[in-house]
């Protein structure tokens, strides 16, 4: 089992997901690269500097703009929304297999809708299912049956319930997102036919081993402790967990290696190591995601980078140590800083509010010109024309 510090394991885990920016990923063609490396980037709607998969592939890819997640996902639909993590957003290459997903998230359907007095969405599938093949797109706006005037949850209308229902079983698909607002349409419309009927033969074991091999590629190297890295459908299982682990190692799929100071070791795909091939920048900075998935397993994140991180949107104001939406700052592979800033869509402009160091960082002139970098192209994926010395409001 080979052996690892854990600076080599930050620069490779960096690396891997080109956050260093060795390699010349650009616009929507470097979308589509880093996609066939990560699989899976959450999604969350909030939008106070951007989305949250748009500040992942901001973070790994030279020039991208919201248009080319948008145009991928909804003109070109070479990928799709689903669940896998949580909600997120993968190639519509992997939607057949997803279907053990989509049967286990069916199966919580029928309890959670009598939990919400919506029972009667049972009873009008057939036609919604109708609306939606005479009229194509369908968002919640454009059809109306039934209501649930009780309910304290939710959707009022059942149909806006149904085309929920009809989502998570797979016989819709979002064919269009504006602004929040989805819009369903049949999966056989939206997706090419290879990607809606291949893998009909796969066994709920091959698709065991496929999507724990294709977590540890999401991630880039992963333990096998609970935490948000094995969030999910099946993933959460330890014994089936440890058990597919074990059985990808013995089929030579994975590799486990060792780094110093943690007694747990990691699982690393095969194909880790072709990402090594290329040679780091001399310096760089990036702001990070909240849901990064390189930050998805936060015990995972502190033991590796000495980094201690929560998102407190959630957190009531009284509580919260940090602020309401607040991103990493690395450095050079390791995080230095976090920042809030102004809600960019109501300021116009990109604003930091507030800027933290980390305990024992002291910023030197090569650390204080990346990050100025770094700003200046953050701003302009914001399309918005500030300066450096304009950003920082402190």
């Amino acid at each position: 089992m080979k052996l690892y510090s854990k600076e080599e394991a930050r620069h490779m885990l960096c690396r891997y997901h080109n956050l260093d920016g060795a390699e010349a990923l650009c616009g929507k063609k470097g979308v589509e690269k880093i996609m066939q490396r990560i699989h899976s980037i959450q999604y969350d709607p909030l939008n106070v500097v951007a989305r949250n998969a748009d500040l992942v592939l901001q973070a790994r890819v030279r020039d991208y703009k919201e248009s080319d997640l948008y145009n991928l996902l909804y003109k070109e639909h070479k990928l799709v929304d689903g669940f896998d993590k949580e909600m997120c957003i993968y190639d519509s290459g992997d939607f057949a297999r997803f279907r053990f997903v989509r049967n286990e998230y069916h199966k919580h359907i029928v309890p959670t809708l009598e939990h919400r007095n919506q029972m009667g969405v049972l009873e009008i599938l057939d036609d919604v299912r109708d609306f939606v093949k005479e009229h194509g797109m369908t968002g919640t706006k454009d059809i109306s049956i039934g209501e649930v005037r009780e309910s304290r949850w939710g959707h009022k209308k059942l149909s806006s319930a149904a085309l929920d229902y009809l989502f998570n079983k797979g016989e819709l698909c979002v064919a269009d997102k504006r602004g929040t607002q989805k819009y369903f349409d049949l999966t056989e419309r939206v997706l090419d036919v290879k990607d809606f009927q291949c893998d009909q033969n796969m066994t709920i074991e091959n698709f065991l081993e496929w999507y724990i091999e294709r977590r540890i590629q999401s991630i880039g190297f992963l333990w096998n402790k609970p935490g948000g890295g094995w969030q999910g459908r099946f993933l959460s299982e330890k014994e089936t967990r440890s058990s597919i682990l074990q059985t990808l190692l013995e089929k030579n799929k994975i590799n486990e290696i060792q780094i110093e100071g943690i007694k747990e070791s990691f699982y690393i795909s095969k194909n880790f190591q072709e990402y090594m091939k290329y040679q780091g920048s001399n310096g760089y900075a990036r702001f990070i995601a909240p849901l990064d998935n390189m930050i998805w397993d936060r015990k995972m994140l502190e033991v590796l980078f000495d980094f201690t991180y929560s998102w407190e949107v959630y957190t009531p104001v009284a509580k919260r140590k940090f602020g309401y939406y607040v991103l990493p700052v690395l450095y050079n592979n390791q995080f230095v800083a976090r920042f809030e800033a102004e809600p960019v869509r109501q300021a116009g402009e990109f604003v930091i509010k507030n800027w933290w160091w980390e305990p024992g960082i002291e910023p030197n002139d090569n650390m204080t010109e990346m990050i100025i970098q770094e700003m200046e192209r953050f701003a302009e994926f914001l399309q918005i024309n500030n300066s450096p010395k304009n950003i920082i409001k402190l």
